[in-house]
């Protein structure tokens, strides 16, 4: 099996390993509330915009063409906002629903290691939650770039809207990976560089989870359990030596 697929069957061993622990629902519960709130607002801001996108060039259009081009404009806006939107959106779920994530994280890592957690210390959690919030600020401002540079790239008549979708869904698998494996690394006291380097050990592996995640969160229901899954088949697979480097599983 190939790292690609074993990343993509992370996921199953995600929903698996939930499936033999159903106490772990609790921390799911967490990211699948976040998840709908910001998925909500997203989606109203892709149809808020792409009216106004639409409305401003079928406004200088002939009458005759304005509806038919005003229904492929709106196709095709929609796509290529859906797709920037899902950057924003794992950027911003990721962020807000990292916390639930992390403790679903180190609660898979008792089951697997029988190793409790180290007691809960204000300190040290008001240390790591100042860390994570600088790198998630670093990582929303790229997904609000790519998501401008994707718009921008799909007024290239045919190949710039599937260069777009294509690109798009790259990046949102990359996002969904960092977030996923972050539930893991964001409890190592990483630095942001250290988090890409693992990631970049495992290029495959992750970007197969990544992949898995990204496309669960555009199916209605199981984009509410995404993210949670994605954490568990993150912490499952650190737990195992990736084939690409032959490099060590991490410790606990």
């Amino acid at each position: 099996m190939s790292e690609l697929s074993r990343g993509m069957h992370d996921v199953g061993r995600g929903f698996a390993f939930l499936g033999q622990h159903p106490r772990l629902w609790r921390w799911v519960l967490g990211p699948a509330a976040v998840t709908l709130v910001v998925l909500g607002a997203l989606a109203v801001g892709v149809v808020h915009v792409a009216t106004g996108a639409v409305g401003s060039v079928t406004g200088h259009l002939p009458h005759a063409l304005a509806a038919p081009l005003g229904a492929l404009l709106t196709v095709i806006v929609v796509i290529v906002l859906a797709t920037g939107a899902l950057l924003i959106f794992v950027a911003v779920a990721g962020l807000v629903s990292g916390p639930f994530c992390e403790r679903l994280s180190e609660a898979v890592e008792e089951i697997l290691t029988g190793i409790p957690a180290p007691p809960f210390s204000a300190a040290h959690y008001a240390k790591e939650l100042a860390r994570g919030a600088g790198h998630a600020v670093r990582r929303i401002l790229v997904a609000v770039l790519g998501a401008l540079a994707l718009f921008l790239l799909s007024f290239i008549p045919v190949l710039g809207t599937f260069g777009a979708i294509g690109l798009g869904a790259y990046f949102a698998s990359r996002a969904s990976a960092y977030d996923c494996y972050d539930s893991v690394l964001g409890r190592r006291q990483l630095a942001y560089s250290e988090k890409l380097a693992v990631l970049a050990s495992r290029r495959s592996r992750s970007l197969g989870l990544g992949a898995a995640v990204a496309g669960l969160l555009v199916i209605p229901g199981l984009n509410l359990v995404a993210l949670g899954v994605g954490s568990i088949g993150a912490t499952l697979a650190l737990h195992e030596p990736p084939a690409e480097s032959g490099t060590r599983a991490l410790s606990h």
